[in-house]
């Protein structure tokens, strides 16, 4: 059971947020089940590109800019994007599913100033050449981008998955891929499936007027497994890897129980992991991130970080087990005192939760909230905005019924 007074809450806040996520097209070269992006518009132009990201600096100072979409490679014009983003002295970073990354490409990202790659691969994503394989077998497409991006060097490296409930199983084979691929990854990131339901469900508007469910992308006619939490990712990681262990958080935005983001990093070299930062390490680099730039972290530049990460044992019960993890392994192998020590990171994030009452219990402070219409809006949510002008309420059809017939 995780208790929060275990765990730092991120000190994260509407203006003050470390990451901007900032869509330049909705339109995509392949479809992952459950994406909450169709596509309406087609590309932004580069024009309305930059005055986002200016807005972005103005009023959210961000530490990062997550260049999202639709599939943002395939814009005419991310390469001006991200020269724009890194000339304003922001790290740009691109969500891509990778399909369109070729060695050629990433070298001009790479000359514009981008700062690394947050690539979503998992086994639902209707892949042509990877249909009907699980995500054990998909490793194989995670270790050709890779190998791709780290022979370009100087980028930071994260993969991110949906959880379904048939591959919630697999998590520990990617856990265990990304500790392989230690100096190559820095991170990885588990997003809980979510959907509503024609079947069972309908959805009205701000004026309490039915709207058309089946118009949003992130609906299906019915499901009746059940939805992966944040707990259980955690739960399932830290039972195949004790090592493991969450440290920051953010909370519902309606539910006080609630873990919408939890995030963990672990400390070892290549050969083990020897433990994970505690809540106070994770206290320090938001803090001293925050004193230093002013701003908070989100990112690694690098995975990196050498034994200096021990020093903050005095005041870490976390990372002094893990420097006892160390030492006890340096006296069994004492060539591995002279390894490099990395971090890398975990993080688990549960998608909206459609509460009794029609609400969605939504990331309290949310990192990924983009732009629609000149305000700020949970991008999670931005296509409700699109076709029906706001927030939709979702509910179960039987209220619907008891309400007309009470």
């Amino acid at each position: 059971m995780l208790e929060k007074r275990d765990y730092y809450r991120l000190p994260w806040s509407m203006n003050d947020n470390p990451i901007a996520w900032i869509e330049v097209t909705d339109i995509c070269n392949i479809h992952c089940e459950g994406c909450y992006r169709q596509y309406m518009t087609g590309h932004k132009s580069l024009e309305q590109l930059k005055e986002e990201v200016d807005f972005f600096i103005k009023w959210r100072n961000p530490d990062n800019f997550s260049i999202a979409g639709g599939e943002p490679l395939i814009h005419p014009q991310i390469i001006d994007l991200v020269a724009y983003i890194a000339g304003k002295g922001v790290k740009p970073v691109i969500l891509s599913n990778g399909v369109a990354l070729t060695p050629g490409l990433l070298h001009e990202l790479k000359k514009a100033g981008l700062a690394g790659f947050t690539l979503h691969v998992d086994s639902h994503q209707n892949r042509p050449e990877w249909k009907n394989k699980n995500e054990k077998e998909h490793n194989a497409l995670r270790q050709r981008l890779a190998d791709m991006i780290a022979a370009e060097g100087g980028l930071f490296l994260i993969f991110n998955s949906t959880v379904y409930p048939d591959t919630y199983a697999e998590i520990p084979e990617i856990v265990r891929w990304g500790q392989a691929n230690l100096r190559k990854v820095q991170g990885l990131v588990f997003i809980t499936y979510r959907t509503a339901t024609t079947e069972d469900q309908f959805a009205t508007d701000q004026k309490d007027q039915q709207v058309d469910l089946s118009k949003l992308s992130y609906t299906r006619d019915s499901f009746h497994q059940h939805f992966i939490t944040a707990p259980e990712v955690h739960q399932i990681i830290q039972e195949n890897f004790p090592e493991y262990e969450a440290s920051g958080y953010l909370g519902g935005s309606i539910r006080h129980d609630s873990y919408k983001w939890l995030i963990g990093a672990l400390v070892g070299n290549a050969h083990r992991m020897y433990g994970s930062v505690g809540k106070k390490t994770m206290e320090f680099a938001q803090i001293g991130h925050h004193l230093h730039n002013g701003r908070y972290l989100a990112y690694l530049t690098s995975g990196r970080i050498g034994p200096k990460i021990f020093w903050l044992s005095p005041w870490d019960p976390a990372i002094a087990k893990a420097r006892a993890n160390f030492w006890r392994d340096v006296l069994r192998h004492p060539g591995r005192l002279f390894q490099d020590i990395y971090v890398q990171s975990i993080g688990i994030i549960q998608a909206p939760d459609i509460q009794p009452d029609g609400r969605a219990d939504m990331c309290d402070s949310c990192p990924d909230i983009t732009i629609y219409d000149g305000k700020f809006v949970n991008s999670c949510r931005m296509d409700e905005y699109r076709l029906f002008g706001g927030f939709v309420s979702v509910l179960e059809k039987e209220k619907q019924e008891t309400k007309a017939n009470p």
